[in-house]
């Protein structure tokens, strides 16, 4: 019942999305493009896919897990740079789009994000709609400097209720509201979609070396933050906000000097072009994978035995980044360009 339920979903979110097929090679057409923000869009995904697909959660590879509770490794980090990431390309369409079709693409992911979570209300695709809607009201209806004002005062006051109910891993409460998607988050998850849309901004008018010190500037505050208010990304806390939002920046600014030396970027941009897209597809492909025990049998039988249990978790997840890596590569090569 319920994979019908979810074919039926999956064919109405499809029909929303639409093929862009590019006239050639190095033409664009359209809205502008920033090729450094496909680049980082796809390493983005490109880690969403390794760190969701271990081929074992017990055994996943040190570094590649989650933080149980407080503290940061890699994956924490994947996230939020994905939202970072969703706001630095609303800078390049937002005021261009109609409020049909904003409220359109944020339906669109909500739905899929149901439907690659089976049905759940709450999930990584889900989280991205509402912050971008959230996000387009913000940018669509106040000035930058209240803006940051709005930003300020909500990880403020969030950081505020964290310490008059704090919380614990056991008792973390209403998981609709508290959880690493839940709705409690996620307006402290929406500064992070507007940083990204804020970097965009600063970079057409004060250029890269100010973006930079500024990245560095968040990474600082956040750790020092960080002190009297932990990085969590389970809670969302304003010090992992700043931190993440600091090494997003970062990140960016590194890529646009890596835009001279395209060999060395071209493969995440294949992955960035059709970041959603693939997302979706691995997700659904890995749902299956798991449900018929593939998955479980591809882990022990091919990857155990000569990596070992953690390196064998690490083995199965680059494989199977490397395998939707030659699907995103086919697409890019024939310019087929999905978007929601």
């Amino acid at each position: 019942m319920v994979h019908a339920v979810v074919g039926h979903v999956v064919s109405v979110a499809t029909d929303t999305m639409h093929v862009e097929a590019a006239p050639a090679q190095g033409v664009r057409s359209g809205r502008p493009r920033l090729a450094a923000l496909d680049v980082l869009r796809g390493g983005t995904v490109a880690l969403m896919i390794l760190v969701e697909n271990q081929g074992n959660g017990r055994h996943a590879f040190p570094g590649v897990a989650h933080a149980r509770w407080d503290g940061l490794g890699m994956a924490d980090v994947v996230f939020p740079l994905f939202l970072f990431v969703v706001g630095a390309s609303m800078a390049f369409a937002v005021h261009d789009c109609t409020w049909p079709r904003i409220v359109r693409r944020a339906a669109t992911l909500y739905v899929l994000g149901v439907v690659v979570t089976e049905l759940r209300w709450l999930g990584v695709l889900q989280r991205i709609a509402l912050c971008y809607l959230l996000a387009a009201v913000v940018v669509r209806f106040l000035s930058r400097r209240h803006q940051l004002l709005l930003g300020a005062g909500v990880l403020w006051g969030w950081w505020l209720f964290l310490t008059a109910h704090p919380t614990t891993p056991d008792g973390y409460g209403d998981p609709w509201l508290f959880n690493p998607s839940g709705l409690a988050s996620t307006p402290a998850a929406t500064v992070n979609v507007l940083a990204g849309y804020w970097a965009i901004g600063l970079l057409r008018e004060h250029g890269a070396v100010v973006v930079a010190r500024l990245g560095a500037g968040c990474v600082a505050v956040g750790l020092l933050w960080a002190m009297v208010h932990p990085l969590n990304k389970r809670l969302w806390t304003g010090s992992f906000v700043l931190l993440t939002v600091g090494l997003s920046t970062l990140a960016l600014v590194a890529l646009l000097h890596a835009d001279a030396r395209p060999r060395l970027t071209r493969a995440f941009e294949a992955f960035g072009r059709n970041a959603v897209a693939l997302y979706v597809a691995s997700e659904l492909v890995s749902n299956v994978l798991h449900d018929i025990g593939a998955r479980a049998w591809l882990y022990r039988q091919v990857f155990v035995p000569w990596a070992g249990l953690h390196g064998g978790s690490l083995a199965y997840a680059l494989a199977v980044v490397g395998a939707w890596w030659l699907v995103a590569y086919g697409l890019w090569r024939r310019r087929w360009f999905l978007s929601v």
